[in-house]
């Protein structure tokens, strides 16, 4: 295993429901009927060009995509800074480091936002390379963004460490066993049944179970 790639918002920044309450604000200024916030919650972690249809159809897609981007954008910048690190986020970061393989944050966010994530997350001192929505065409649960983050290390065998089914999802498309997190807001069951194979309360509890989790990914 010479690399592990990690999604951000929601496996080690703590914004998946700051997300989905700035689509459902976003979605409320363009639609007219209420869209759940549980609904939006489950499609979190795909790329925002396929969120919309998913939450609230085609024809708002259709007629409103573009302006319903914007309007998110607005609402998340304006509580961005409530956002922060769960706990162990920037330590397990630095024990993977350690322990030999290359890190990868696969951020599919938007530059401005990845930045801010970046900034919490030292970076520049605990990862070896790092992905925005820039780096790739095709959003999750499409596989290209995985790629595109093991072509800047040149990883060959590596793990996908993710919140979220999407994540789980592009990483067996991208042929990468996952290691999952509750930190998004699925369930355990739901993460194992999309294929991780292993699944772990937060970035704290993988730390403390890391060598464990690494060869059961090796073994996947």
């Amino acid at each position: 295993m010479d690399t592990v790639v990690l999604d951000i918002d929601g496996t080690l920044l703590d914004s998946n429901y700051h997300h989905a309450l700035a689509w459902s604000r976003a979605i409320a200024a363009y639609v007219d009927r209420h869209v759940a916030v549980s609904t939006i919650h489950r499609a979190i972690g795909m790329g925002g060009d396929r969120l919309v249809a998913a939450v609230a159809g085609d024809e708002a897609e259709e007629r409103h995509g573009d302006d319903i981007r914007d309007r998110w954008k607005q609402e998340y910048d304006r509580i961005i800074e409530d956002t922060v690190l769960f706990e162990g986020a920037r330590e397990l970061l630095a024990a993977i480091g350690r322990a030999g393989p290359k890190v990868v944050l696969a951020s599919s966010g938007i530059p401005q936002h990845a930045e801010h994530a970046l900034e919490l997350l030292h970076a520049d001192e605990h990862s070896d390379a790092w992905t925005t929505s820039e780096d790739a065409e095709e959003s999750k649960p499409h596989p290209e963004l995985i790629g595109k983050a093991l072509d800047k290390v040149a990883g060959t065998e590596a793990v996908m460490v993710g919140d979220a089914v999407w994540d789980v999802e592009a990483a067996g498309r991208a042929d990468l066993p996952t290691i999952g997190l509750l930190t998004g807001g699925y369930s355990r069951q739901e993460l194992l049944e999309a294929g991780a194979v292993a699944v772990y309360d937060d970035p704290a509890d993988l730390l403390e179970h890391l060598d464990e989790a690494l060869t059961k990914a090796a073994r996947a």
